[in-house]
């Protein structure tokens, strides 16, 4: 392994060079500096022969060949940092004695100011003997020079190496290629093209596809799933190769793909719920495996998938894998497990753990030379000029050749001969560099590491501190470039006019050109917006892992402190939960600490390990970042007054500080970035001190919440901006009337990207908003203007005046109620605007015709309450001009006097509207001579009651429903079901109709809606008759089913010959159950197939649901609830018993009259819990007090009986027939039957007072499973 030391190279030596020169100038202006004119030559001359060194060393053979050479990297390394420090401190005191002056100015009263104006005359204490004073109090004028001269004694000592370093040169020295000055952000560079592999894909399709699968004895399996695996060595493409698999109609129209990327972090709890988010999209609530299983397992009943274990590393942790695939062996026969990994080991212990002896296992080898010529090209040579590119093919094919055939570093070396465009440096490349290739994994390693040296100094830097975060993290742009910020990794020279952030952005998309990151989308599933993040490989993880050795760590366990390596700059702390005192003390020995991290962990940390963590943070006296991720209240690491000793602290980042640590942090002079979710109780002097935020002059980024105030809404604090001349965001700026928070503050942040103003009616002079000259801030790209309570007449002026520069690309306008609208938006000078919103604007009538704004994607009006047009009509314009070309949503909000919207564009993916006066729905632009794929994803229509009809709207123009996955209509009173048509629409998932009162009937339905996931039908009073078996046929894919509060149905209809419906629940059909028992059952004759018998979950509100047709020909349902039985006095015996044999689960709410149990129960050989609730007192006596349990129910693993009279006390409760509390009964209540019988035949303890509970689990409530449904398909 390299040294870290030797991987910093050029980045020691480079700030070494400016850092000497900022030294003695500190030194000639504030101390005697004789004597030191010949260090400082010294050191001026050292530096360009330390880079030298570093030229011609090769760090993978630093500390082999000369641990000498090694220490003294280290020496240099702390040596430059000393200096650094006591640098950065003295310029902490100039800008402290700056802010000391300023508070007495802005906050002092007349007595404060007029003695500091005396003193400061009559003493004539000039500032710089007073800050003279203060440096030689502290001292640090003598440690500054103490750490110069210890700088030039570890120069010296790196210098002395340079005539012995052509000894360790191992390879050439390459020029560093510069940063590409190009801002250009398009990810078309990193887009993967596929190439070659047709042979395994066709392979592995087969035996993903084979309806029958049998073991190496050619036996066929049961009770478990099939696994194929995928072998290969890091960077051989397994999971592009399986991503691409994935994509194919013959495994999308046969299998639900869940993938999951398991990694190094393998425990079955974890991977386990990773798997019930990927089949439901939504993260699962409970951390306990038990819940978990019985969660995935009911999701996936009746449901053929594919599983994806993805770069899986575990190989002996055999307990864990019997764990992981213990709710899969009985599930549906067909399925199957795709598992990428680099070692057969894992491949060995997963098919031996499922009990799948052999299975098919395809090894990856080297792309074939033809595929990795081909895909070398397109990552050199796409987007260039094919002519430019001819002479450097010939040495192209030579290189792609020696490559071994590895996809990983095929691309990593293309993005490298890109950047070096020569075709001298490709032949010495191919000749020198490639010499000793072998295609090992070594070897690959060794060209990545090849790569890395080539990167400019910067970039390497940035790169390694990645190496902190997790494997597959997926990082956000601006979040990773302020934490290289705060971390000190990005410099800015003097004579640059680019800001910090964008250097990061070229650097992060530099990596990305480089193949060192990948860059990723996907839609957010509120807005339809694309995300975007950037991941790593984990190859490129070991890389970074590798070359950080020694400066960065990622510590998930203490045996890390047991290591004496003390050298670490930057540490990042998961599963803090686990650590005990004594181990987070440890922490305090790696004095040299730049960053500490605390990673997000959803298990709470005990309060004395927090606050040892806290004194230990406080004592890391040259830390420059810190961010804490968790989420406990309770826990959460508040700091104290003490933080303000941080004084070289950049980025603070935490979810809840207090009052106290708020003095701290205005203290912190170097602050770049201030980050808080939550504030302690804000009562008290301490939070005035917040307006101390405003002498914080390098502050960038300032974001903090607090406890929201009598109105219900968050309290801003005052505090001066105009000083803040480095600020990029601005977030809920108040606007008031004192001097500190005036509206012309912000002329002086030119440098700002991101402003939210609030409280606009406050300016009562329009000239203020004048002066706050926003359209001479031309970096500024989102701008939000809000308006509180009472308006005045010069709202409108104010607004006009507030006009953005025409860079700005998100615009936000809140609360203004002045009838004209300004002319900056009548007249569409904004021409760069991308997202549009308009809330609580409440005079506006129209508003202007927004087609021109061509770059404009995502619009939303809100509360427009008397908005009667978009676009103005006249003999000139078509509707089809009154919106963007490009638009992707529009949402549409409370404006009920709309009664129409224009024409969409045909890029719409999102479609919302809610409480608006349409009479019909809009239709897409259909008169485009281009052909156009469907884009739209999501419509719902809520609340419009003026709507009669969907006829001649959009649904019904079906070249563009093709790609509708959700789509929801809900209190539309007055649309009649027949005007709904489903054509095209063959890619929806989720159907939702709620509170359509005349809705009565879907048998209109004429489209085969084959991908139909959900359907929920709710409070459609005029619904008499579900579809036929006819239309339900079609339904191939429906797996839940909801029918809530149709009291007038009469009839299912042919809900039997729903083929895969495993969940469906019926509530509130009053009619339903008195005419249902006495309809006659579905004859076969009407071809009603017999599907609905392998229902798995049934909920009713009442247990007579159970006779009518089809539910009482059920016989193979796994899960009974009824939430509603306070007539019932006996279960429904013939149904449990033609039940028996797959009957799980019974839960029942609110048998008030529910006296006995049925000796039949006894025959529910299946049953593991049964659950009664609120049931009558003879009950719950006839089991506990005449201890009846064995004549019942003795083989049943869980039982509760709570009467109506204790449900709020308690009730009789029983683990594998032995009687325990609720508390036992709750934690024990979803574990495996191991653990069960392992507690059942322990002795009895005493466990401890029966704790009472008033929210004992009975059954889901109905509205959770919409929920869900609507946040998985929105």
């Amino acid at each position: 392994m390299a040294t870290a030391a030797a991987f910093a190279g050029k980045a020691v030596a480079i700030p070494a060079i400016s850092l000497v020169g900022k030294a003695f100038s500190y030194l000639d202006k504030y101390h005697r500096s004789e004597g030191m004119e010949e260090l400082k030559k010294r050191l001026e001359l050292a530096m360009p022969n330390i880079e030298a060194v570093f030229d011609v060393v090769n760090p993978d053979h630093v500390r082999e060949e000369s641990p000498a050479l090694d220490k003294c990297l280290w020496q240099l390394r702390a040596a430059v940092e000393d200096a650094e420090n006591v640098v950065d401190e003295l310029e902490y005191y100039e800008l402290e004695e700056k802010a000391e002056e300023r508070k007495v100015i802005d906050w002092g009263s007349s007595l404060t100011k007029m003695k500091h104006k005396v003193v400061r005359s009559v003493k004539k204490v000039s500032s710089l003997d007073k800050t003279l004073k203060n440096f030689s109090q502290r001292d640090t004028l003598k440690r500054l020079r103490k750490a110069v001269e210890g700088l030039d004694r570890s120069a010296a000592g790196i210098a002395n190496f340079l005539t012995i370093a052509d000894r360790l040169k191992k390879s050439a020295s390459a020029s560093q290629q510069q940063v590409d000055a190009d801002r250009e952000t398009s990810s078309e560079l990193s887009v993967s093209k596929f190439v070659g592999r047709e042979r395994e894909k066709e392979k592995i399709i087969e035996w993903i596809t084979k309806t029958s699968v049998e073991s190496a004895d050619g036996v066929t399996r049961i009770n478990s799933v099939p696994i194929i695996s995928v072998v290969g060595h890091g960077g051989m493409g397994k999971t592009t190769l399986a991503q691409s698999i994935c994509k194919e109609d013959a495994v999308r129209n046969h299998f639900k793909v869940i993938w999951v990327t398991v990694s190094t972090n393998f425990d079955a709890t974890t991977v386990t719920s990773k798997m019930l988010e990927s089949v439901t999209g939504v993260k699962p609530g409970p951390d306990h495996l038990g819940p978990l299983q019985k969660n995935l397992k009911e999701e996936l009943k009746s449901m053929k998938f594919l599983l994806v274990l993805d770069d899986v590393w575990e190989d002996k942790k055999e307990s864990e894998w019997a764990k992981l695939f213990a709710p899969l062996r009985s599930l549906n026969s067909g399925s199957k497990i795709l598992l990428t990994t680099r070692m057969q080991s894992v491949v060995d212990t997963a098919t031996s753990s499922m009990g799948v002896e052999g299975g098919h296992c395809l090894t990856l080898q080297g792309l074939e030379e033809d595929e990795n010529i081909k895909l070398l090209n397109h990552h050199v040579f796409f987007g260039l000029d094919p002519q430019d590119c001819e002479h450097f093919k010939s040495a192209g094919e030579q290189i792609a050749r020696k490559l071994g055939g590895c996809p990983l570093v095929t691309k990593v070396v293309a993005g490298h001969l890109r950047g070096n465009m020569m075709i001298g440096y490709w032949n010495r490349f191919l000749h020198e560099e490639l010499k000793q290739f072998s295609g090992t994994e070594e070897g690959i390693m060794r060209v990545l590491r090849l790569s890395y040296y080539r990167l400019p100094t910067e970039l390497q830097i940035c790169f390694r501190y990645c190496c902190i975060f997790p494997r597959d993290y997926e990082f956000e742009k601006k979040e990773l470039i302020q934490m290289w910020m705060g971390s000190g990794l990005i410099s800015q020279r003097a004579s640059d006019s680019q800001t910090f952030e964008d250097i990061g952005a070229q650097i992060l998309v530099q990596l990305n050109k480089s193949s060192f990151f990948e860059l990723k989308s996907r839609p957010n599933i509120t807005n339809g917006r694309k995300e975007e993040y950037y991941v790593m490989h984990d190859l490129m993880h070991d890389l970074a892992t590798d070359v950080s050795s020694g400066e960065c760590a990622r510590v998930a366990h203490a045996s890390f402190f047991e290591d004496d390596n003390r050298t670490i700059r930057h540490m990042c702390i998961a599963n803090i939960h686990s650590f005990s005192i004594e181990e987070v003390k440890k922490i305090s020995n790696y004095k040299y600490l730049r960053t500490i991290v605390i990673d997000h962990s959803d298990a709470e940390v005990k309060k004395d390990v927090v606050c040892e963590l806290e004194r230990v943070i406080e004592s890391l006296e040259f830390l420059r970042l810190l961010r804490s991720r968790q989420k406990h209240y309770d826990c959460g690491f508040h700091l104290t007054e003490k933080c303000g000793k941080l004084i070289h602290l950049r980025y603070l980042s935490l979810h809840q500080i207090s009052p106290e640590g708020i003095c701290g942090v205005t203290r912190l002079y170097h602050l770049m970035l201030f980050y808080c979710k939550t504030v302690g109780n804000k009562e008290g002097k301490e939070m005035s001190q917040i307006r101390y935020l405003g002498n914080l002059d390098g502050l960038r980024y300032v974001s903090y919440g607090f406890n929201k105030n009598s109105h219900g809404e968050f309290d801003p604090v005052e505090f001066s901006v105009g000083r803040l001349t480095h600020l990029q965001e601005l977030n809920n700026y108040l606007v008031k009337e004192s001097i500190v928070s005036k509206l012309s503050e912000v002329k002086s942040l030119r440098t700002l990207r991101r402003l939210q103003v609030c409280g606009l009616e406050k300016v009562k002079n329009p000239e203020e908003a004048k002066d706050a000259k926003l359209n001479e801030i031309i970096s500024l790209n989102s701008l939000s203007l809000s308006w509180f309570g009472e308006q005045n007449n010069k709202d409108a002026l104010v607004l006009e005046h507030l006009e953005p520069h025409c860079n700005v690309m998100e615009l936000e306008i809140a609360g203004y109620t002045g009838v004209k609208l300004p002319f900056w938006i009548e007249d569409l000078t904004i021409k760069n605007l991308v997202s549009l919103e308009l809330r609580d604007c409440l005079s506006w009538e129209g508003l202007p015709s927004l087609g021109k704004l061509v770059w404009l994607r995502h619009i939303k009006f809100q509360r427009l309450l008397k908005l009667q047009q978009i676009g103005h009509f006249s003999s000139n314009t078509s509707m089809e001009f009154f919106l963007p070309p490009r638009l992707e949503t529009l949402e549409v909000h409370d404006c009920p006097m709309l009664s129409e919207l224009p024409v969409l564009p045909p890029s719409l993916v999102l479609l919302r509207i809610s409480k608006v006066g349409l009479t019909k729905l809009p239709m897409i632009d259909g008169g485009s001579s281009e052909t156009k794929p469907s884009q739209l994803v999501s419509i719902v229509v809520e609340r419009c009651a003026l709507l009669t009809s969907l006829e001649g709207s959009l649904l019904e123009q079906e070249m563009y429903m093709g790609a509708l996955q959700y789509f929801k209509i809900e209190n539309c009173r007055n649309l009649e079901s027949g005007s709904i048509a489903f054509h095209g629409m063959n890619r929806l998932a989720t159907l939702c109709i709620a509170d359509c009162t005349k809705f009565s009937t879907i048998g209109t339905i004429k489209g085969e809606l084959t991908y139909l996931n959900h359907l929920l039908i709710i409070e459609c009073s005029g619904l008499v008759s579900l579809p036929s078996a006819d239309v339900f046929m079609s339904f191939k894919s429906l797996r839940h089913m909801v029918i809530y509060r149709c009291e007038n149905l009469l009839c299912l209809g042919g809900l039997g010959s729903l083929p895969s419906l495993q969940y469906l629940q019926i509530e509130c059909c009053s009619q339903l159950v008195e005419v249902g028992s006495s309809l006659t059952p579905h004859a076969s004759s009407s071809g009603e197939e017999d599907h609905l018998v392998q229902i798995h979950k049934l909920q009713v509100d009442l247990p007579s649901m159970l006779l009518v047709e089809p539910l009482k020909r059920l016989h193979r349902t796994i899960e009974l609830v009824i939430t509603h039985g306070p007539q019932m006095e006996s279960l429904p015996e013939q149904w449990l018993i033609q039940n028996r044999q797959f009957l799980r689960c019974i839960r029942i709410s609110e048998a008030k009259s529910l006296k006995s149990l049925p000796l039949s129960i006894r025959e529910l050989s299946s049953l593991e819990e049964l659950c009664i609730m609120q049931c009558h007192s003879e009950l719950f006596n006839e089991i506990r007090e005449n201890n009846n349990f064995e004549s019942y129910m003795a083989h049943t693993r869980r039982v509760a009986i709570v009467p109506y009279s204790h449900v709020r006390g308690g009730g009789w409760f029983s683990i594998m027939g032995k009687e325990c509390d609720i508390r036992t009964y709750e934690r024990l209540r979803f574990e495996d039957i191991d653990l069960l019988t392992s507690w059942g035949n322990q002795p009895n303890d005493d466990e401890g007072d029966e704790t009472p509970s008033s929210s004992f689990p009975s059954s889901e409530p109905w509205w959770r499973k919409y929920q869900c449904c609507w946040k998985n398909a929105s």
